[in-house]
């Protein structure tokens, strides 16, 4: 009743007052865990249809032209909510004895999309007859969604050190990171753009905030778009 009264005072869109802490918690869990199931979808979706040669973009488009079809975009799931909390609940309900096949088997999707698109960025290479020691690749966007500062469990760092990995020279440039953040990386051997880059060899389009699309608006180097949003 307190949480209830004070909120109010406060939240212009209005208050849903769960019968129990029980019930908000699992609320919470529940919205977070249907956006996972449904961006696995998605994921999985783009994956076959780039075997198709089918755009991805295009199916979605097309199909939200029905009104109830939940428009979603392929893409890596990070944060603090969707790709952690699931496994609160799915570990409580093995627990109790049932296994949450289904919510196991989305995580296990989105966790490994960054695989898939690290696949598919070397197979682009290969047929671009890109020499990958002889160029500088430079990952556009860190943080874990677009036009948000918020890096906690961004799955861009893996793309970046699998890449790096490889003996591949790498740079980095999101115009939300803090200084904070820019310093750590360049502790670790990465180049990072503090502004926005003169000069880029190839670029690996990451994160789509407004900025950096902007620039590839006037860009006209190569492009590693996964989610090809760019075209």
């Amino acid at each position: 009743d307190i949480v209830t009264y004070l909120y109010s005072s406060i939240i212009d869109a209005g208050i849903h007052k769960a019968p129990s802490i029980k019930i908000a918690e699992a609320s919470k869990v529940t919205e977070n865990i249907q956006r996972d199931v449904n961006i696995a979808l998605i994921n999985e979706l783009h994956q076959m249809y780039t075997l198709l040669g089918i755009d991805t973009h295009e199916v979605i488009e097309a199909a939200s032209s029905k009104w109830n079809f939940m428009k979603l975009k392929p893409g890596l799931v990070g944060g603090h909510c969707i790709s952690i909390d699931p496994y609160y609940l799915m570990h409580k309900s093995k627990m109790s004895g049932y296994s949450p096949d289904l919510m196991i088997k989305a995580r296990e999707i989105n966790e490994g999309m960054g695989e898939w698109v690290v696949s598919s960025f070397l197979k682009y290479v290969k047929d671009q007859n890109i020499d990958l020691h002889k160029v500088n690749v430079t990952f556009l966007g860190y943080t874990f969604k677009e036009n948000c500062s918020d890096t906690r469990n961004t799955k861009v760092k893996d793309l970046i050190f699998s890449i790096k990995e490889l003996g591949v020279s790498v740079s980095l440039w999101d115009p939300l990171l803090d200084i904070t953040e820019l310093d750590k990386f360049e502790s670790e051997g990465i180049m990072v753009h503090r502004t926005t880059p003169s000069e880029v060899e190839f670029a690996f389009l990451c994160v789509s905030h407004n900025e950096i699309l902007e620039f590839l608006g006037t860009y006209e180097g190569l492009v590693f778009d996964y989610k090809k949003i760019t075209y």
